[in-house]
């Protein structure tokens, strides 16, 4: 019998977790606020930030065009074409979306592609500025040459 009230205790504990786990990380609310700086917070939630494209400009690679896409590349939607002639690009974006990024360079004679993605998204901050504010997270794509 101790043995069953031991293991029905375990479970409750670890399902407790789970769901206080569950409802910290669900909600656009911020409940860890590490590292927020209240000077990059919106007073009213935005729809569009800049997304933030880092690229490798060199001798052999003076320009890179790029191709970018509302979603993942493996869906083939390209949303609209560039080429970039700075190592950092900023785009106008909507907010709570995912992004990717084809970047091709020359290597040699040979076209190398780099890809990345991620999700430019918003996030409510509470009690770390002087009001409730919002702030971007994501929204950063690393497409340079290692």
């Amino acid at each position: 019998m101790a043995d069953k009230l031991r293991r029905n205790k375990h479970i409750y504990i670890t399902f407790t977790f789970f769901i206080a786990f569950l409802v910290a990380f669900s909600c656009d609310t911020q409940i860890f606020n590490f590292n927020i700086n209240c000077e990059d917070c919106y007073t009213s939630k935005p729809d569009s930030a800049d997304l933030i494209v880092k690229i490798t400009i060199n001798e052999e690679n003076k320009s890179v065009p790029l191709k970018f896409f509302r979603g993942k590349v493996e869906e083939g939607l390209i949303e609209w074409i560039d080429t970039a002639y700075t190592s950092t690009l900023y785009l106008y974006s909507p907010v709570d979306e995912f992004y990717s990024v084809k970047a091709f360079y020359k290597k040699d004679g040979k076209t190398i592609i780099a890809i990345d993605g991620d999700k430019m998204k918003t996030s409510l901050v509470t009690d770390v500025c002087e009001t409730d504010c919002w702030i971007i997270k994501g929204g950063i794509l690393d497409v340079r040459l290692k």
